[in-house]
């Protein structure tokens, strides 16, 4: 069970910033729908000056965020979970500090074949937790649809210009993060079929070089896709259900004789 782990610090940090992003978030998109909500009261208060440069701050700092996350804060982590990945696959010394029980697979030798015991167990894992997660993310896109459907039904003939393509660009912002969390889940399950399919083989451990080939081409589809689409998953949500997802990836362990380092 992970203790420690290099990048986690780093994504305590974008999860703090993704935290302030929500907030701005709907805080805009409610002001950006006051118009239709409130009309007359909204002309009276005169407020109409004060509400649109908060949505002009909101969506800036929005999109500072953002580019932060994205470009800075995720590949300086990804950087380090790689350097500690192959610090524990290898027994290399890249990483300052190395995690500390966020891999369970002690028991196995270092070298090509721990790393692809490691890279199985990190699809897994992601893998496992991105399924949990579907259902949350499913449930704020389905408000948004409900909510973008009541302003049709009102009409944007109703609301400012700028405001209907800020309520149109935030809805597929959120759409957009439902389509990238599907095919995430999509090729994660593929990738993760690839390993279960390789430490089939019988022959796996005694003769890896001959399957070095797969196991570069499968850790090379799971970084891939590790840094295009982020797992975005909540420490609450590893937490809650680490000890469970450690154990079944013992039972695989078993199953697939990987302690000892043969399959049966």
């Amino acid at each position: 069970m992970a203790v420690f782990s290099p990048h986690t610090d780093i994504y305590k940090i974008k999860i703090i910033l993704d935290n302030i992003n929500k907030v701005v978030f709907w805080l805009t998109l409610l002001l950006s729908i006051l118009p239709l909500a409130f009309q007359n009261s909204y002309q009276l208060c005169g407020s109409t000056d004060l509400i649109n440069i908060f949505n002009i701050i909101g969506i800036i700092l929005f999109f500072v965020i953002e580019i932060v996350n994205e470009y800075i804060l995720l590949p300086l982590a990804d950087d380090k979970r790689r350097d500690d990945f192959i610090d524990n696959s290898f027994g290399s010394k890249f990483s300052i500090k190395n995690s500390i029980d966020y891999y369970d697979n002690q028991e196995v030798a270092k070298g090509i074949y721990k790393a692809a015991v490691n890279q199985f167990e990190n699809c897994f894992f992601t893998y496992s937790l991105v399924k949990i997660a579907f259902i949350w993310k499913i449930i704020i896109p389905t408000l948004m649809l409900v909510l973008m459907s009541i302003l049709a039904y009102y009409g944007f003939s109703q609301v400012p210009f700028a405001l209907t393509i800020l309520q149109s660009f935030f809805s597929a912002n959120i759409i957009g993060n439902l389509v990238k969390h599907l095919i995430l889940m999509n090729r994660l399950s593929s990738i993760q079929d690839s390993w279960l399919q390789l430490f089939q083989n019988v022959n796996l451990n005694e003769e890896v070089s001959t399957y070095q080939p797969h196991i570069l081409r499968y850790w090379l589809q799971y970084e891939t896709l590790h840094s295009k689409i982020n797992a975005d998953i909540s420490p609450g949500l590893f937490k809650k259900n680490n000890a469970k997802l450690t154990k079944d990836w013992s039972d695989l362990k078993i199953k697939y004789n990987i302690a000892d380092g043969t399959n049966q």
